[in-house]
């Protein structure tokens, strides 16, 4: 849930930056990496009272998260807010601002993907087009 409404906002402000352009209003996305915050901690994580077994490699994702990410993220987050308020006075603002060294990996590896896909099926999915008949 939580990764779908980082998708959902993402999609929404690369949208909203392209439609308030010609307004002057710029909107950016920041795609922030593991800071060393207590948002891993158990008090901050809700967790189901009666988890469903079918969530089991969920579950597993969750507890390594605590025990083993948390406490270990790599990024400050003191340097995290210098530079976003940096960027909040950049006369450009970045439509996307990829926030610590770790994210920058995730990054190349989404981009990778997504440019095998492309060329996966680019041939049989840029050949449909309507004909007259």
């Amino acid at each position: 849930m939580y990764c779908a409404t980082k998708f959902a906002v993402a999609g929404l402000t690369e949208l909203c930056a392209a439609e308030v352009k010609d307004f002057g209003v710029q909107a950016s996305g920041v795609y922030p990496g593991y800071f060393r915050t207590n948002f891993l901690t158990a008090g901050s994580l809700g967790t189901p009272q009666h988890a469903l077994a079918a969530y089991q490699s969920v579950r597993e994702s969750q507890a390594a998260h605590e025990q083993q990410t948390n406490g270990n993220q790599p990024g400050d987050p003191e340097k995290a807010a210098a530079t976003l308020l940096q960027l909040s006075k950049a006369a450009q603002q970045l439509v996307h601002l990829f926030l610590g060294a770790d994210v920058y990996q995730m990054a190349e590896q989404k981009i990778t993907t997504v440019q095998h896909n492309l060329q996966q099926w680019q041939a049989v999915a840029a050949a449909i087009r309507f004909t007259e008949a």
